[in-house]
């Protein structure tokens, strides 16, 4: 809508300049152009009787009077007298100060006529002075170009406003339900259908077509989620199920005591697995139920937080020979849920054992931001741009890690759903950083 009236504006302000301007030459033409015409044929008009008839009487009529005088003449009663033997009308004073060939206004009284000062053609005559009665054509150029002219601007001005008008209650409906639907949120198990029938009523036939076409595909939607609810159900217990058996043998298996270092260091090995894969299926799950990472009603401090996912991930960073440490710079409040920076955080730090394999890994607090840091085998510009694609994983990541390539992405996906801005800096052989900058709550 803002749209449409800076449309309609400048297209007033473009016809307002366009009648200005109309108004402008209108006078301009009428005022000056006519009237120097008008003076100068009368002028020669005369000078071409007066050749024939020395007696020829002077211009004289409502808005014209003409005036002869002898030239040269040293002062006015001179002028006056040689004037009174060629007609009886003796000049004003004023004109008589103008030289041969004068065109413009001056002041006669209480008139100011257009005074022209014509002499004759054979150049050794007398001089003709004539006045031209400038006000009643400015007022003929007011009622008859002027007026008309500034009243089709107010017609100008009133069709415009009309016009905005209905094109505002034309495409009202439009962005009524442009913000509908940008408000609406899919996949709450509370959110009820899109319902657009108090749209319909203040919509025309094409805005009604395009409500059916959102209905429709607001139907085809929601199956869609539906379908997806119930494979989610149905899919985390079925996953949970195997996961829940296999950390129950291994817990069977590790109670004897007469186990091997390197039997002991396997069952290490597959518990880690199992539990990422635990974290990872639920994360899943999450993810897919978009209205629960939405209760953002808790005020998380994050120093309180990360050493307990730092201690989590510590054997992996032990066996990998890393140092995983927490570089506290200062206090970081965060309204999200706690399981949220829980996938966040323990999504980058496993991202960043496992394709570090010397070095260390740092863990930064700043303020606003967190940062995780590692001495990996970094990445290349190519690299960098597909790093947050799902399952992603370049040649080198291949050969370094058994990852699953969804930790960026699970990351970037969560942290989208915040708005929380996400940056990655990489430089290969040297490492990566990884930084979120969080709305301090």
């Amino acid at each position: 809508m803002t749209k449409l009236g800076r449309v309609v504006a400048l297209q007033v302000a473009l016809i307002s300049a366009a009648v200005a301007a109309g108004i402008y030459i209108t006078n301009t033409i009428i005022e000056d152009f006519l009237i120097t015409e008008a003076l100068e044929n009368e002028a020669a008009h005369f000078w071409q009787l007066y050749q024939e008839n020395p007696n020829q009487p002077l211009p004289n009529t409502a808005n014209m009077r003409g005036y002869l005088v002898e030239s040269p003449a040293s002062d006015f009663q001179e002028a006056v007298q040689t004037t009174s033997t060629l007609d009886h009308r003796a000049p004003p004073a004023q004109m008589l100060v103008h030289p041969t060939g004068f065109m413009g206004r001056v002041t006669l009284g209480q008139e100011t006529p257009t005074l022209f000062v014509s002499a004759q053609p054979t150049g050794d005559g007398p001089t003709l002075y004539l006045t031209f009665a400038s006000e009643d054509v400015s007022q003929l150029a007011f009622y008859f170009g002027i007026l008309p002219l500034a009243m089709a601007l107010l017609l100008v001005y009133g069709f415009s406003f009309l016009t905005y008008r209905l094109s505002h209650r034309a495409i009202s409906p439009i962005v009524q339900l442009a913000d509908y639907l940008e408000d609406f949120r899919f996949g709450g198990y509370n959110q009820p259908a899109v319902d657009l029938g108090d749209l319909r009523a203040l919509a025309n036939v094409e805005v009604d077509v395009m409500i059916d076409a959102i209905d429709s595909f607001a139907e085809r939607l929601d199956t869609f989620i539906e379908r997806e609810r119930i494979f989610t159900r149905d899919a985390s217990h079925e996953l949970r199920t195997p996961i829940a058996v296999f950390k129950g043998s291994l817990d069977l298996l590790q109670r004897k005591t007469d186990r091997s270092e390197d039997d002991l260091k396997a069952f290490a090995r597959m518990r880690r697995t199992v539990e990422d894969m635990e974290g990872l299926i639920e994360t899943l799950l999450l993810l897919a139920r978009g209205e629960d990472v939405e209760r953002i009603d808790e005020i998380r401090c994050l120093n309180d937080l990360i050493p307990n996912f730092i201690e989590q991930l510590a054997p992996m960073a032990e066996e990998r020979g890393l140092a995983l440490s927490l570089d506290d710079q200062a206090q970081l409040w965060v309204k999200a849920p706690s399981r949220v920076i829980q996938i966040i955080v323990s999504n980058l730090l496993r991202n960043a054992i496992n394709y570090t394999q010397q070095g260390s890994v740092v863990v930064r607090i700043s303020k606003n931001t967190i940062s995780v840091i590692d001495t990996g085998i970094g990445m290349s510009p190519d690299e960098l741009q597909h790093a947050f694609e799902p399952f992603y994983r370049g040649e080198r990541s291949r050969a370094t890690s058994m990852g699953h390539g969804l930790g960026l992405s699970i990351v970037r996906r969560l942290v989208h759903q915040f708005d929380w801005p996400i940056h990655v800096q990489s430089n290969v052989g040297k490492g990566t950083e990884v930084t979120i900058e969080f709305f301090e709550a």
